[in-house]
């Protein structure tokens, strides 16, 4: 009986192999290259930075669903309740008279109205009269 040669295992990469290297090693590239053009901002730092984005109080009667990101823990979701609420709010009557009152939209409870409270310009808070 003769004896056969052993197997040789194939360690080369296949085409496939290569081409799905070389679209990972663009796409990481690419990635790379708008994070350091600043297109691609870090996930971890971009409420850090909205928060600092607020130079001057916002008051939620009148700020756009835009200007209210730029408060602590509010997304576009929670933007959006803030205007829906003032929306339904009695003419001639702001909807947030006191900071306290960002509690009755949805999705807002006392921590987070603690958290606003600094940044936020509200009727009650401003002097009356000359």
């Amino acid at each position: 009986m003769s004896a056969r040669p052993p197997r040789r295992l194939d360690l080369a990469p296949s085409r496939s192999d290569r081409q799905a290297l070389l679209v990972l090693a663009c796409v990481w590239a690419a990635a790379l290259g708008a994070r350091a053009a600043g297109g691609l901002a870090d996930p971890l730092a971009t409420d850090a930075a909205r928060v600092r984005a607020v130079t001057e109080h916002i008051d939620p009667n009148t700020a756009s669903a835009a200007s209210l990101r730029r408060l602590p823990q509010i997304g576009p979701t929670r933007a959006a309740a803030i205007v829906r609420y003032r929306q339904g709010a009695p003419a001639g009557r702001p909807a947030y008279r006191t900071a306290d009152d960002l509690d009755n939209v949805p999705g807002i409870g006392p921590k987070t109205v603690d958290l606003l409270r600094p940044d936020l310009d509200l009727p009650a808070d401003r002097p009356s009269g000359p």
